[in-house]
């Protein structure tokens, strides 16, 4: 058989597998971080609004209302669907505050009640960067509001609306 007519190999033959097979990997690497880095983002801005939420529910309603709790992961009525994934509501603590900042018994001291804080812990989401077995778990989710009426309605005439705490 002549040698002039079988195909020649090139001596770089393969590398362009292992060049695509890097690039892709490291394309998919920054691909997938920045979709959780937006993720992260998005669900850090949603706790915040929760807390906030939940902290002037907490300020206008009865201690012992569901609502604020509720509205801090978004299961209230008003949230449409929008609940936060992987909380609870055992997830949302509510502190009532003295004028001091300091935690009271809103049973014991109601009429020392100045400040409502609302936090939310416990919350982690995994992420999707491939390679990376971690979860987001965001720590300081609070806020505080000054206590309003805290449920009570005023005997003036005619009284106030009540706040739609059910």
């Amino acid at each position: 058989m002549n040698r002039r007519h079988l195909p020649r190999r090139s001596p770089n033959r393969g590398t362009t597998v292992v060049e695509f097979a890097i690039v892709a990997a490291t394309l998919l690497i920054v691909l997938f971080g920045v979709l959780d880095l937006s993720r992260i983002i998005y669900l850090r801005m949603t706790l915040e609004e929760g807390v906030r939420r939940g902290a002037r529910l907490a300020a206008v309603c009865p201690i012992d209302s569901a609502l604020p709790r509720k509205a801090t992961v978004f299961e209230d009525p008003a949230a449409q669907g929008a609940k936060i994934p992987g909380a609870t509501l055992d997830d949302v603590n509510i502190e009532y505050l003295n004028a001091n900042g300091t935690p009271v018994d809103p049973v014991v001291a109601f009429s020392s009640i100045r400040f409502v804080r609302v936090s939310l812990q416990g919350v982690s989401v995994s992420l999707f960067i491939p390679f990376v077995t971690g979860v987001f778990a965001p720590t300081n989710v609070s806020a505080t509001t000054a206590a309003a009426s805290l449920g009570i309605l005023p005997t003036n005439n005619p009284p106030a609306p009540r706040p739609p705490c059910d």
